[in-house]
């Protein structure tokens, strides 16, 4: 298989749509096995969408499957018979995932001794800081990069009339409401410049990742880069 092959069909929102499916299906496995009476920490990202969609009238109890229908319907949307599923991409795509997640541990171990955000266990169970990790790489990135960037870049676009620079500054806006959002909440982090900046330019690293590797692959990455910090 030829490498051009490859990113075509990794990048692609097909392949998109099926690691989302997965890491659903991962994320809310790992939780529930952890609390099986339904109380359970919750990815912010994704407790943001629970609060919009009980605002909305849609139960607490049918919102996971809600998520689970969407992704399962974007499946055969995104469906591009030039596009088709395979084990080697598959593979491919999960080892180039965890090289990305092992550039970005090491970048975060290079600072971490002057970080002030927590590491280590959130839950006080691998498998539910797992879940957590599976939830934030596809709930931030879904949240932040697919859907902010993308929005900001077309209003951007109806002021600058310039696509680089629009793009230019969606990416800075939502790479400083990326590390913004680390701080809202009770369970949110107190905040120190250093570990805004950090995060900062972190959602910035995501961002260009995802312009050029697509959403599968970024998905992936902050998965395995949120379970790093968590095995520091």
């Amino acid at each position: 298989m030829r490498m051009s092959e490859y990113f075509k069909h990794s990048s692609h929102r097909f392949y998109g749509a099926v690691t989302a499916l997965i890491m659903i299906l991962l994320y809310e496995i790992f939780l529930m096995w952890e609390a099986p009476s339904g109380s359970m920490i919750r990815n912010a990202p994704e407790a943001w969408i629970r609060n919009l969609l009980n605002f909305l009238g849609v139960s607490h109890y049918h919102i996971s499957f809600l998520m689970l229908g969407i992704a399962i319907i974007a499946i055969p949307l995104f469906y591009d018979s030039s596009v088709v599923l395979k084990k080697r991409i598959a593979i491919l795509m999960i080892l180039e995932s965890i090289g990305w997640g092992i550039i970005s541990g090491f970048l975060i171990q290079l600072v971490i001794s002057r970080l002030f955000f927590m590491t280590g266990s959130v839950t006080g169970s691998f498998i539910g800081d797992l879940g957590l990790a599976i939830g934030a790489g596809l709930f931030e990135e879904l949240l932040f990069r697919v859907l902010l960037t993308t929005l900001l870049i077309r209003v951007a676009f109806q002021f600058i009339k310039v696509r680089w620079v629009s793009i230019l500054f969606a990416i800075i806006v939502a790479s400083f409401l990326f590390s913004t959002a680390h701080y809202i909440g009770s369970a949110g982090d107190s905040f120190e410049l250093y570990s805004f900046l950090f995060r900062f330019f972190a959602g910035i690293w995501f961002t260009t990742l995802y312009s050029v590797r697509g959403f599968a692959i970024v998905c992936m990455t902050h998965a395995l880069y949120d379970i790093f910090i968590i095995a520091l």
